[in-house]
């Protein structure tokens, strides 16, 4: 709490340190592990234990677990035919678009193929990031771009540089010309589905073309994003003791997180209409 009270989000990681090459980390803004901001009596259990959490959520995520396997075998983009939409995590560029998934069904085939061929923990780095010159190398930029692009929703123009977006953006917005642009030449493709820009509500835009489905149904990150607050469990957990919810000079301030999911799904129909259901 008290790091988002001094808006430090971008100047601190949550890693028990930082790697050996600070320089790196500081060429991107970052100047602290949190241990580094906790008090030295502290400090040591604290690496500890954050070493700890780390090592078994990877540990629970890695190839050969059950839960890593599952993880590699889901498909990186999924094409649903009969509603002619492309559900992707980030979003599809129109180089993306044009240049690998003109050729809609087949072309979400191969980049699947390909995905499953380097989804492995000893691959995986080297794929995103384009390492080895073979023939599908650039096909791990694509999949990389399909997991964190936002620039198909109106308004998020100025993301990456500045962090915010706009509420108010309009259907006539020039990405939404350009998403209509990129999707009349991908075959059987006519409409966008994407998680990555979660609000607490579904937005359909661009006059249908572009569908924004993360409506935060989890509590945690409906009631504080991916910000670190206590919840229902933590206050059960330690009854009798105090549980802080707010920052030392007051600035910050966590959300309740409630008992109950809430957010918005989807159906999507064979004529084209999209319909949210509360």
């Amino acid at each position: 709490m008290e790091v988002y009270a001094h808006n430090a989000h971008s100047a601190v990681r949550f890693v028990p340190t930082l790697p050996s090459d600070r320089q790196f980390s500081m060429n991107r803004g970052i100047r602290f592990a949190i241990t580094d901001i906790i008090p030295p009596e502290h400090r040591m259990l604290a690496m500890e234990r954050l070493q700890e959490y780390q090592d078994r959520y990877l540990n629970a995520f890695r190839s050969g677990t059950v839960l890593g396997d599952w993880l590699e075998s889901r498909p990186i983009a999924h094409l649903a035919e009969d509603v002619k939409t492309l559900f992707v995590h980030g979003g599809v560029s129109e180089g993306v678009g044009t240049g690998y998934l003109s050729r809609g069904k087949e072309s979400v085939e191969e980049l699947n193929r390909v995905w499953w061929e380097h989804s492995h923990e000893g691959k995986l780095y080297d794929f995103l990031n384009g390492k080895g010159m073979g023939v599908d190398d650039v096909l791990g930029y694509v999949v990389y771009e399909l997991l964190t692009y936002r620039g198909n929703h109106p308004g998020y123009d100025k993301w990456e540089s500045h962090g915010t977006f706009d509420e108010d953006a309009m259907d006539e917005s020039e990405v939404c010309v350009t998403l209509h642009n990129m999707l009349s030449r991908m075959d059987g493709i006519d409409r966008i589905a994407v998680g990555h820009t979660p609000d607490f509500g579904i937005r359909i835009m661009c006059n249908g073309a572009f569908l924004a489905l993360d409506s935060m149904l989890g509590r945690w990150i409906r009631g504080s994003g991916n910000e670190y607050c206590p919840g229902p469990e933590h206050f059960e957990k330690r009854k009798g003791m105090e549980v802080p919810t707010t920052s030392r000079n007051g600035r910050y301030k966590c959300d309740e997180i409630k008992s109950e999911c809430e957010g918005q799904i989807v159906r999507l129909d064979s004529d084209g209409s999209v319909t949210i259901l509360d």
